[in-house]
């Protein structure tokens, strides 16, 4: 109701409520799912940065912001499609984030694929670690995408079911001129 807008009102549903979309409890999941792979990172790159006590990668320091920073974005956005207003305003955040976790995703895979692990690493062996790490940046890079697609669909479900509230306008009475023309009998 808020701008004159609102989402359309099933015409089976007779209690006046509006129906929601199934894409919601599938954008809340991928917001969760982000959350946890951006959590398992943080941890993995946090230790690895504890670990040196040199001069730390710069590919580590940037795998271990974006986690951080999609750790706190996904934290509160995953009560978001729940909210009767959200409406995938969201989708332009996971956009950003799925660029920047595609990034780390290659910083990743080039510094630790292969047998690069244990030869040209910063943080001397835990390829376990380190191929867990190239996993879950891999899955939060594949759940944002899912994302996108899924807070697009929403956007553009919830912008074509919405109405427009009717405008009350005074009822119309009919001229005195048009009833004595109608009720004259001659």
């Amino acid at each position: 109701m808020v701008f004159g807008r609102r989402r359309a009102v099933d015409p089976a549903d007779t209690t006046g409520r509006t129906r929601r979309s199934p894409l919601r409890p599938l954008v809340s999941l991928n917001h969760f799912m982000i959350f946890i792979c951006a959590t398992i990172v943080t941890g993995i790159a946090a230790y690895f940065v504890h670990l040196e006590p040199k001069p730390h990668s710069t590919h580590i320091i940037y795998q271990l912001v974006i986690a951080v920073i999609t750790l706190i974005l996904y934290a509160i956005s995953s009560i978001l499609p729940f909210i009767n207003r959200y409406r995938g305003h969201f989708m332009p955040v996971n956009l950003i984030l799925s660029y920047l976790w595609l990034t780390s995703f290659i910083f990743a895979s080039q510094d630790w694929a292969g047998r690069r692990c244990l030869r040209f690493s910063t943080v001397a062996g835990r390829c376990g670690l380190k191929k867990t790490m190239i996993a879950f940046d891999f899955l939060a890079l594949f759940f944002l995408m899912c994302n996108v697609v899924a807070e697009g669909f929403l956007l553009r479900q919830e912008r074509a079911g919405a109405t427009v509230d009717p405008v009350h306008e005074p009822k119309h009475r009919p001229d005195t001129a048009t009833t004595a023309n109608t009720t004259n009998v001659v």
